[in-house]
C-alpha cells in the first residue's frame, strides 16, 4: 500500500481507526487481540491495514512489526529511539513477573491468563531480601504502572498495590525476557538473596538495572 494514496480513501471511521492505533503504538503500547470476551478492535484493525501503518510509520524512521507466533504488534524505531531504563525494584519486578509467567504458562492451556495478586508478588519479594520499607504500596504502584506504560503488565484503572489487587501478566514479557533467559535471571535472584542473607555488600550484578529495547526481543543489563 502507498500510504499518500490509500489513506484518503478510507472512510471517516476507518480513518479515526487508525489514528488512534497509530497514536497507541507510538506511545509505546503493545497491541494484542485482546481476551475472547473483550477482544481488541485496534487488534483487527492492524492486522488488516498492516501495509498501511507501515507505511505511514517509516516516514518517520519506525517500522510495524507483528509477531504471528506470540500475536503481538508493536512501532519499532529503526534506529533504537526507544531504550527504556528500568529502577532496581522495577527490574526486580518485572523478574519475578517472568519467573512467574513462564512457571504458570508451562501448566496453562492457551486461553488462560497469567495473573498474580499484590500481595503474593509483595510475599515473594520480601522473601528474596527486599526491606518490606522498600515496597511500599506507592513504590509497587509505580514500579507496575511503569510497566503498564510498556505492557509488560495490565492493572485495572485506579490501581493502588492494594494486597487483594490482580496483576495480569502479558505476554510481551517473553520478548522482554526470552525463555532461554529463565535460569540467568533465577541465578540472579539467588545471588540477590544470598548477598542480603549474608549482610555484605550486596551484589551489583545481583541488582543491575534492565535497559529493554522495545525493538528488541531481548533486554540486556545496562551493568
Amino acid at each position: 500500500m502507498n500510504f499518500f494514496e490509500d489513506y484518503p480513501r478510507l472512510e471517516s471511521g476507518l480513518q479515526d481507526r487508525f489514528q488512534r492505533v497509530v497514536t497507541r503504538l507510538l506511545a509505546g503500547e503493545v497491541l494484542t487481540p485482546g481476551s475472547p470476551l473483550q477482544p481488541d478492535p485496534d487488534w483487527r484493525f492492524a492486522e488488516r491495514y498492516r501495509d498501511l501503518i507501515d507505511g505511514y510509520l517509516r516516514i518517520g524512521g519506525w517500522r510495524f512489526h507483528v509477531d504471528p507466533a506470540l500475536r503481538l504488534a508493536r512501532a519499532v524505531h529503526e534506529a533504537g529511539a526507544q531504550r527504556v531504563r528500568f529502577s532496581k525494584l522495577e527490574s526486580l519486578v518485572l523478574c519475578f513477573l517472568r519467573l512467574h509467567y513462564h512457571e504458570q504458562m508451562r501448566l496453562a492451556s492457551e486461553e488462560e491468563r497469567c495473573e498474580i495478586s499484590v500481595g503474593l508478588l509483595r510475599e515473594r519479594l520480601v522473601h528474596a531480601g527486599r526491606p518490606v520499607a522498600q515496597l511500599s504500596r506507592r513504590a509497587l504502584s509505580q514500579s507496575l504502572r511503569k510497566l503498564a506504560r510498556h505492557s509488560l503488565v495490565r492493572i485495572e484503572r485506579g490501581f493502588e498495590a492494594e494486597d487483594h489487587e490482580v496483576i495480569e501478566v502479558m505476554p510481551v514479557v517473553e520478548k522482554v525476557l526470552s525463555e532461554d533467559r529463565i535460569q540467568e535471571i533465577a541465578q540472579r535472584i539467588k545471588a540477590y538473596v544470598a548477598a542480603r542473607a549474608s549482610a555484605t555488600q550486596p551484589n551489583a550484578n545481583a541488582e543491575a538495572e534492565l535497559d529493554v529495547m522495545s525493538d528488541e526481543t531481548e533486554s540486556e543489563p545496562s551493568s
